[in-house]
């Protein structure tokens, strides 16, 4: 029998802690990259970087992890579950700790320590979890998450940065960067998602039950498709730059218009282009990650998961808060997120079904 989540946190819930991660993150990031850009110029001050950028730098830091903190709480607790809703038993001390252990071990080991790291916050959220009085483990280890990033993020743009400006002593085109960037996350996205489902639920050990090559022809097919809207986008770009470049060809005031009448078109061909497909991806690889999410078979049952909402509906919907947000200039984003998630997860359900045990002679 399916039995459907259900996700009961509002936009008025939320909106406290957007304002807040507007206010006390985004106007302290803004800053910061203005210092960043400072020191990327032609002329680098001599000084180096100035005591603002480090008071930037702690603020966003500070506060990236305090509305991690928050907003997975409130997000996390808002999850139910046949009537039933989870519970978060979060201290706030002892994610203090991990936090600032973990940066501290990072810079020491000049980043090395960050998978451990994001294990641990990982397993501080999930093991701090319950349903119906029995808690959640996470089984994931920091050594897998240091291979993973290794394999494929590290060692795939240092060959690549090696072969192209060492050996060949050649600028490298944004399109094979683009194709670089789109392998590797053929392969990431797996990985990590392989990663984080490995959780533990009472004797039930709930994971993935698909393997690595059988995963990347789906993938790699859904992010080929956003890839195509990708290179569309460039092309129309491209064609915008020709036509608008030249303000001879505009009837308007040469020293405003064609300035901003170019901005706003290549705003909406990168909204109409480059990021149109992306929700529909997004669902396909749900349904598909969760159709193949099963724990292992305790007692002759079997937990496992799946999605079974109108894929093209969902799309429309997503879209449709989307562009509610962009019109609100963001004000709209925390009603935005708890319709999206709450719309996916009234549609996603799990099933404990009886599972036959046959033995070999």
């Amino acid at each position: 029998m399916k039995n459907y989540l259900n996700f009961t946190l509002t936009g008025k819930q939320l909106l406290p802690i957007w304002i807040a991660f507007l206010v006390f993150f985004i106007i302290p990031y803004y800053f910061l990259t203005v210092e960043f850009s400072e020191l990327t110029a032609a002329e680098v001050p001599a000084g180096g970087p100035s005591k603002l950028f480090f008071v930037y730098l702690s603020i966003v830091l500070t506060m990236s992890f305090i509305f991690i903190f928050t907003f997975s709480r409130l997000a996390l607790q808002s999850i139910e579950y046949r009537g039933i809703k989870i519970v978060c038993d979060y201290h706030v001390g002892k994610y203090i700790g991990i936090v600032i252990s973990g940066l501290v071990l990072s810079i020491v080991t000049l980043g090395i320590y960050i998978p451990w790291m994001i294990r641990n916050i990982h397993r501080f959220f999930v093991h701090s979890v319950s349903y119906d009085s029995h808690k959640f483990a996470f089984k994931g280890e920091g050594s897998k998450l240091f291979l993973i990033i290794t394999l494929t993020i590290f060692i795939p743009f240092l060959i690549v940065g090696i072969v192209l400006f060492s050996i060949l002593n050649s600028e490298i085109n944004l399109w094979i960067y683009q194709l670089i960037v789109v392998s590797i996350m053929i392969s990431l996205i797996y990985m990590i998602f392989n990663w984080l489902v490995n959780v533990r639920f009472k004797d039930y050990l709930i994971k993935l039950d698909i393997g690595f090559f059988t995963a990347m022809w789906k993938i790699a097919i859904e992010l080929l498709l956003a890839v195509i809207f990708v290179f569309i986008f460039e092309w129309l770009i491209m064609v915008s730059n020709t036509v608008l470049g030249d303000s001879n060809l505009l009837v308007w005031n040469a020293d405003f218009f064609p300035v901003t009448g170019k901005i706003v078109i290549e705003l909406v061909i990168a909204v109409i282009t480059a990021g149109f497909y992306l929700p529909m991806a997004f669902i396909r690889l749900y349904r598909y990650f969760t159709a193949h999410t099963k724990s292992n078979i305790v007692e002759g049952t079997q937990i496992s998961i799946g999605y079974d909402g109108d894929q093209v509906s969902v799309f429309l919907f997503i879209w449709g808060q989307i562009l509610l947000t962009v019109i609100t200039a963001g004000f709209y984003f925390p009603w935005a997120f708890s319709k999206v998630i709450k719309r996916v997860l009234t549609q996603t359900f799990v099933t404990v079904n009886d599972v036959e045990m046959t033995t070999k002679v």
